[in-house]
């Protein structure tokens, strides 16, 4: 049996779809096997990943995402049991952290196709694990990153604002996060938190954010955990505390180069269980997509998911 690669393309994302239009055309052009499936709401990737992975098992060159940060969030959620299953993906989101977390830089669809032409490589990516304390459903897996207290409410508020679609139209996806900050940062009250990791106790106060992090980027560009790498068997925590709101400004304008590492209240840690309280619940994202509140329990699945390079 010949085998094909299987695309879940965002159908509500106007740039996944321009980028799967060119990247038909070429397929089509060299001749090259493919089947194609368009998500209809959120969720959809993953159940439509998990379906292609029993039902086609053996036609499988690999599943590809087409989308963002969220898309391919949900491809590597309906894969976590079936992690014999390769996947890659192709850039058609906003923030794209986690494609360029992989290859270190932004990718055409040209360049794309490349690899999907040729002959890609096998490389075993670890996953992030979370899982909610004290209530129910099922753990999530994320690729890049989560975040915890007010990037987890600026990523929400950013998700929910109706200019979202007009910036990624425009391709300005950071910048409806910019946005989202200046709205939820004057209302926003630092927490007290309690972290556990690898059975080492620690306390801060003043948190304004967690960050753990299997790559090192979100946001769509932020180098919030620069020395994340997901084939160390290890997570990266960067925890923001004890500054004003004037001095996170000024540190956030210096994340998106990583050297915010280096500013008073800016602590770093690694860690491959991790468990996170707060004196109030604080919002969560991972990759991008909100998932809930503390606490929550973090953990490392080393070389979880099989990525076609």
């Amino acid at each position: 049996m010949k085998q094909k690669y299987f695309f879940i393309i965002n159908k509500h994302n106007r740039k996944a779809l321009t980028v799967w239009k060119t990247l038909k055309r070429l397929l089509d052009k060299e001749n090259i096997p493919y089947r194609s499936h368009f998500t209809e709401h959120q969720g959809h990737a993953d159940e439509i990943a998990k379906k292609i992975s029993y039902i086609n098992t053996d036609e499988i060159k690999a599943i590809v995402a087409v989308g963002g940060d969220g898309t391919i969030n949900e491809v590597a959620n309906g894969l976590h049991e079936r992690r014999h299953i390769p996947f890659t993906f192709v850039s058609g989101g906003s923030g794209n952290d986690i494609i360029r977390g992989i290859y270190k830089k932004r990718m055409t669809v040209s360049q794309h196709f490349g690899r999907l032409k040729g002959k890609m490589r096998d490389a075993a990516i670890d996953l992030g694990k979370l899982k909610l304390i004290g209530r129910g459903g099922q753990p999530r897996y994320f690729v890049s990153a989560i975040g915890v207290g007010l990037d987890g409410e600026v990523s929400k508020r950013a998700d929910d604002s109706p200019y979202k679609k007009v910036f990624h139209f425009l391709r300005l996806g950071t910048l409806s996060y910019v946005l989202a900050l200046f709205s939820v940062l004057p209302r926003y009250t630092p927490r007290d938190v309690d972290l556990v990791i690898d059975g080492a106790d620690y306390h801060f106060s003043g948190v304004w954010l967690v960050a753990v992090g299997n790559l090192p980027f979100y946001g769509g560009g932020m180098k919030i955990c620069p020395e994340a790498d997901a084939s160390d068997g290890i997570l990266d925590l960067c925890i923001v505390h004890d500054m004003s709101w004037k001095k996170l400004l000024l540190l956030f304008i210096t994340v998106f180069s990583g050297s915010h590492v280096r500013q008073k209240g800016v602590t770093l840690l690694k860690g491959r269980s991790i468990t996170i309280h707060s004196n109030t619940p604080m919002m969560i994202h991972a990759d991008g997509e909100h998932a809930g509140t503390t606490p929550v329990e973090v953990t490392v699945q080393p070389s979880a998911a099989r990525l076609k390079l």
